[in-house]
């Protein structure tokens, strides 16, 4: 025959599994908010990376055309 449970075992039973269930839950929730803060980090990176890149993109761009007319100048005066 079959180990039979009372119903006060059972319940004992579901609820310690309850538990069990809603700590792992718990530590999961932490685990993403750990996540979620380094992302923050990492995206705030990405923008001022991003930033600098634009910044040098421009920089380079009016470089590579003033270059030339300053250079041509100095040319003709001399």
């Amino acid at each position: 025959m079959a180990n039979r449970m009372t119903v006060a075992e059972y319940r004992a039973e579901n609820t310690a599994r309850l538990v069990k269930l809603e700590e792992r839950q718990i530590s999961i929730f932490k685990s993403i908010q750990r996540i979620e803060k380094s992302l923050e980090k990492m995206n705030g990176r990405v923008d001022e990376n991003t930033t600098n890149l634009t910044k040098i993109t421009t920089v380079g761009a009016v470089g590579i055309l003033i270059i030339p007319i300053i250079v041509s100048i100095i040319m003709r005066s001399i």
